[in-house]
Order: structure tokens, then C-alpha cells, then sequence
């Protein structure tokens, strides 16, 4: 039996909280990143992980989204911004 459901986008029920992995090389310039993507936004950032060689550390950014574009919208900028390198 062949299950055609990875094909399927999955339901999310929106307004809801969301959770962005974001991946930088300075907490500082992480944290300022992250003030001037959400601006007057409501959010939340938190520790998660550092590398084995300590030169990535890892972030939780939690924040109210209240649409797909719009959660494509913050992603985006996270994605752009200099100071990530890599955004879940």
C-alpha cells in the first residue's frame, strides 16, 4: 500500500504559538537579530543548544502567529538576516 501523505501540507489552526529553531555564532548579535525581526511583536527567545566546538548556538523564538503568511513572513526574515545561519 503506498501512503501519499507526505505529499499533504499539515492542518494548523490558526491563530496559534509557533516555534522558530534559529542557529547563530554570537548570542548577542542572535538576540539583536531577533529584537529587529519582531520589532513591537510579542515573543519569547530562549537557549536551546550549543555545538560540540561551541561556534553554534541554538535559540527557541516563540511567538503569536495569526496566518500561514504570516508565519512565512517572520521565517523569511530569520532566513535573510546575516546573523542566522540557519532557521527551522
Amino acid at each position: 500500500m503506498i501512503d501519499n501523505r507526505e505529499n499533504e501540507k499539515p492542518s494548523i489552526d490558526y491563530p496559534c504559538e509557533w516555534v522558530y529553531k534559529i542557529i547563530g555564532s554570537n548570542k548577542e548579535s542572535v538576540h539583536g537579530a531577533t529584537a529587529g525581526i519582531m520589532q513591537d511583536i510579542a515573543y519569547q527567545i530562549s537557549d536551546s543548544n550549543t555545538s560540540k566546538t561551541g561556534k553554534y548556538l541554538s535559540f527557541n523564538v516563540t511567538v503569536m502567529v495569526s496566518d500561514e503568511a504570516y508565519r512565512n513572513k517572520i521565517y523569511q526574515e530569520f532566513k535573510e538576516h546575516n546573523d542566522i545561519k540557519f532557521v527551522f
